[in-house]
């Protein structure tokens, strides 16, 4: 059965919960138990050894010290505390002490040279034990004089009393008490959090459907700076650019629509007059016609080149190229039409350059783009700039001080159909392509392309930067 990601979440939680619980019953369990009786062989070593400085400062002697220690136990197991006098009332060798006297906590105590002085380790008292089986002993001091050793029972291998035995039922209980609170806080927490990440997923899953909907603008909440944050943010930002998309699929649509079926209206009509008789074929409408045939044929060519770009299906011949000789040719090319127009276009280069990776033809295939494009936007009396920059990057710049870019249209003007002047590009034949073009065989070739203008009225200047090839320097 399916389940929502809110209940798998909760009981992902409970389930965490529970075996915590159950682990930490366990560890519980043992960690207090041995604790106990680690705290029980202290209490014993404590005692006895007290009990030993006692009958050694009494009688300066640890012989009879069993019998005393047994009276002495005796005694105060019926609220009766020994009297420093020789007891009269001495146990039977054979007789069983009570349970309190069988030295739970510690497995013995030896004398100076190792004799046992009560029942040590399986040796009677008297009986001598092999020094290595008293590694642990605790020293026996009078007067900073080791007069016996006490072997406590560091493996707690022996059982607690009843009481104990209930003291350590009750502290178990109350730290699973605990325990349980703690898992019941867990379980609210789960059920708070597991609600906090759902919802904006849920948000996010219904503007989804939304978007495929048809629905492209979708705006969700943000309602925090973690990664459902930012996935929220994405999907906003993935949203607005759908819509943009489509707007310029849209336009896209009536530009080609318009800018195909004008020239082949032309085109047509010129042909059926002809054909019919109603005019005659002159060079002006030979003319016409080829102007018309070669606006279809720019048109296909820039749709061709970016469909292969896109394709990786250009044939790209990267060479060392020097960027200076490459504005030269440029300047060398449109000088003439500068001049017609009556805009200065001028060369600014280094002494030195290092050569660059590139296509030559691509690469003035671009700058021939850019510079068109800022004679066309150039009023007379303007100036067009050719420059290089060499810094960590070789930079080839084309700078103007024409009609310049809106700042909200800048981020857009190498997307492909997006005019920032659509007055401009409706009757000028331009669809829309070269600079999305100069961007596809720019990067092609490894470079960067970017696009800079402080406004309208303000001009523009277009960068382009290649990687420098040092070690062919010489080629300048």
């Amino acid at each position: 059965m399916n389940k929502s990601l809110k209940s798998k979440l909760i009981l992902s939680f409970l389930g965490v919960a529970l075996i915590t619980v159950l682990v930490a019953s366990v560890l519980i369990r043992v960690t207090s138990s041995q604790s106990l009786m680690h705290l029980v062989s202290e209490q014993q070593t404590a005692i006895l050894t007290e009990a030993a400085q006692t009958y050694y400062s009494e009688n300066g002697t640890m012989d009879g010290f069993f019998s005393y220690y047994i009276v002495m136990e005796r005694q105060n197991s019926l609220n009766n505390p020994p009297n420093n006098e020789p007891s009269t009332n001495i146990p039977d060798n054979n007789q069983k002490p009570p349970q309190i006297h069988e030295f739970r906590g510690v497995q013995g105590l030896v004398d100076t040279e190792y004799r046992a002085l009560i029942p040590t380790l399986g040796r009677a008292i008297g009986e001598t034990l092999p020094q290595e089986m008293i590694k642990n002993a605790v020293a026996v001091k009078v007067d900073g004089e080791v007069i016996a050793w006490v072997l406590p029972d560091t493996k707690n291998q022996f059982n607690l009393s009843p009481e104990e035995q209930l003291f350590l039922k009750r502290t178990t209980l109350a730290i699973m008490l605990a325990a349980l609170a703690g898992v019941v806080v867990a379980v609210i927490m789960g059920i708070l959090l597991a609600g906090g990440l759902v919802k904006p997923i849920r948000r996010l899953t219904q503007a989804s459907k939304s978007l495929a909907q048809g629905e492209l603008l979708q705006k969700v909440p943000v309602t925090s700076q973690d990664e459902l944050g930012q996935l929220t943010t994405t999907f906003n930002q993935m949203s607005e650019d759908l819509v943009r998309a489509d707007e310029q699929r849209k336009r896209l649509t009536a530009d080609i629509t318009h800018d195909l079926s004008t020239p082949l209206q032309v085109i047509s009509g010129y042909m059926e007059m002809i054909d019919e008789g109603e005019v005659a074929l002159s060079p002006q409408r030979i003319e016409i016609i080829k102007t018309e045939i070669e606006h279809l044929r720019r048109l296909v060519g820039d749709l061709t080149t970016l469909s292969q770009v896109e394709a990786q299906a250009l044939d790209m011949q990267l060479q060392p190229t020097r960027p200076g000789v490459l504005l030269e040719k440029i300047q060398l090319t449109f000088l003439p039409i500068a001049e017609r127009q009556g805009v200065h276009l001028e060369l600014n280069l280094p002494n030195t350059s290092p050569a660059i990776l590139v296509d030559e033809g691509r690469t003035l295939q671009v700058l021939k783009n850019l510079v068109e494009n800022a004679l066309r936007y150039t009023p007379k009396g303007g100036k067009i700039s050719l420059s290089l920059l060499v810094s960590d990057r070789v930079e080839l710049i084309v700078k103007d001080n024409g009609a310049g870019i809106d700042e909200e249209d800048l981020p857009y003007v190498f997307d492909r159909f997006y005019r920032a002047d659509k007055s401009r590009g409706a009757n000028s034949g331009k669809m829309g392509l070269g600079l999305a073009i100069c961007k596809a065989l720019i990067n092609a070739q490894g470079g960067i392309i970017m696009a800079e203008s402080a406004g309208k009225g303000q001009g523009t200047t277009i960068k382009i930067s290649f990687s420098p090839l040092h070690e062919d320097a010489s080629l300048d």
